[in-house]
């Protein structure tokens, strides 16, 4: 089941929409832009496990806690 948002956007897609975003979250969005194997349609979960296998610094682990509280907020 793909989750989403109260507007029925996926984290990924609604992260991916995300533009002009300061602090690590913008630099979580420009790396996922510039990712084709980016879960466009991913949740929380599924970005982690992606930045995970992709050896990320811990920082964009909490770049996603914080853009996933202001996913569930929209």
């Amino acid at each position: 089941m793909v989750q989403v948002n109260d507007q029925g956007e996926t984290f990924g897609a609604w992260l991916l929409a995300q533009r002009d975003r300061d602090g690590l979250v913008g630099q979580l969005v420009d790396g996922a832009k510039a990712d084709r194997r980016f879960p466009r349609n991913g949740s929380p979960e599924d970005i982690r496990k992606h930045l995970s296998a992709m050896q990320a610094e811990g920082d964009l682990f909490e770049a996603v806690d914080e853009a996933e509280t202001d996913w569930l907020s929209y």
